[in-house]
C-alpha cells in the first residue's frame, strides 16, 4: 500500500488493509471522468457528446451496479461495491467502434469480461452484433460474469501461444486487449495475431500500462498511431493507471468511422 502513493487518507488507508480483498486488478471510481473522456474523443475521432452518453450507460446498467453488488454480496474475494474504473475507458472504446471481435486474452475476475459483454449488448440492440472471445490458463476464470449473461462469450482455455491464432481464422478483430504475461514475447504474439486478423479499424489495448514498449514498437513499424489517457483514482490507495492503446487504421479514417456510428444512433 505505500509504495502505491495514492491520494486516500488514513482512515480509507486503514479500511484497506482490514477489509478490501482486492490486491491487484483494482476497482475504483474515476477521478476526472470528464477529462478521461476528452482524451478519449480526440484519440477516437468522436465526439465528447457521443462518448459521454456512452460512459453514462455505465451508471445506470443494472448488471454493472445492483446485480453485480448481488452477484458477490456473500463472497469474501469481492468487494460489495465495485465500480469499473479503468474499465469505463473499455466500454467507451468498444461502443464507439462497436467491433464485431473482441478479443481479451486474460480474465481473472471477469469484470473487464461484464464490461465488454455489456458494450456488446448494448451495440447489438443498435444493429451492430459483436461476440467477445477471452483467454485464460484458468478454467474458473470469469467468476462475476452470470451464466445469463454468457451467450455473446467465448472463453478459451489455455495458453495464447497456442490457442489465439487458430482461433482468429476467419475473423476479424475490432479490439485487442493484452492482459497475459507482460513480456515482449507474449505481447508480439498476441499484438501480431490481431493485426493479422484485424477490420478495417483495429484498437490494441496494453494491459501492462507500457511495462514493456511492444505497442510503441508496433505503431513505428505499423503506422499506427499511439495514445495514452491517465486515469486516476478518487479517494483510493491505488492511484489509477494509464490506457495505453494504439489505433491501426485500413480503409476508414477514424473521423468517418465515428460519424457513422453516430449517426446510425441518431437514427434509432
Amino acid at each position: 500500500m505505500r509504495s502505491f502513493k495514492g491520494n486516500a487518507g488514513v482512515l480509507r488507508r486503514l479500511s484497506y488493509v482490514l477489509f478490501d480483498p482486492e490486491l491487484e486488478s483494482f476497482s475504483f471510481e474515476l477521478a476526472d471522468e470528464s477529462g478521461v473522456l476528452v482524451a478519449l474523443a480526440v484519440a477516437l475521432g468522436c465526439s465528447e457528446d457521443e462518448l459521454a452518453r456512452y460512459a453514462a450507460e455505465t451508471h445506470t446498467d443494472p448488471e454493472l451496479n445492483e446485480r453485480l453488488s448481488r452477484h458477490v454480496r456473500w463472497r469474501l474475494d469481492f468487494k460489495r461495491h465495485m465500480p469499473i474504473g479503468s474499465r469505463l475507458a473499455w466500454y467507451v472504446t468498444a461502443r464507439a467502434l462497436k467491433p464485431e471481435l473482441i478479443v481479451e486474452t486474460g480474465i481473472y475476475m471477469g469484470l473487464g469480461s461484464l464490461v465488454f459483454l455489456r458494450a456488446l449488448e448494448r451495440n447489438a440492440e443498435e444493429g451492430h452484433p459483436g461476440e467477445l472471445m477471452s483467454f485464460d490458463t484458468n478454467s474458473l476464470a470469469g467468476r462475476l460474469v452470470r451464466r445469463d449473461l454468457r451467450g455473446r462469450w467465448h472463453r478459451v482455455i489455455g495458453f495464447t501461444g497456442t490457442t489465439l491464432p487458430p482461433a482468429l481464422r476467419g475473423r476479424r478483430v475490432g479490439i485487442l486487449v493484452h492482459d497475459t504475461a507482460h513480456t515482449e514475447a507474449t505481447q508480439r504474439l498476441e499484438f501480431e495475431a490481431a493485426l493479422a486478423h484485424a477490420a478495417p479499424r483495429l484498437v490494441l489495448v496494453d494491459g501492462s500500462g507500457g511495462y514493456v514498449p511492444t505497442l510503441e514498437e508496433l505503431c513505428r513499424e505499423r503506422d499506427g498511431s499511439y495514445h495514452r489517457v491517465h486515469l486516476r483514482s478518487h479517494a483510493h490507495v491505488h492511484p489509477g493507471s494509464e490506457y495505453r492503446f494504439a489505433i491501426f487504421e485500413k480503409q476508414m479514417d477514424a473521423i468517418s468511422r465515428c460519424s457513422e456510428s453516430a449517426a446510425t444512433q441518431a437514427s434509432k
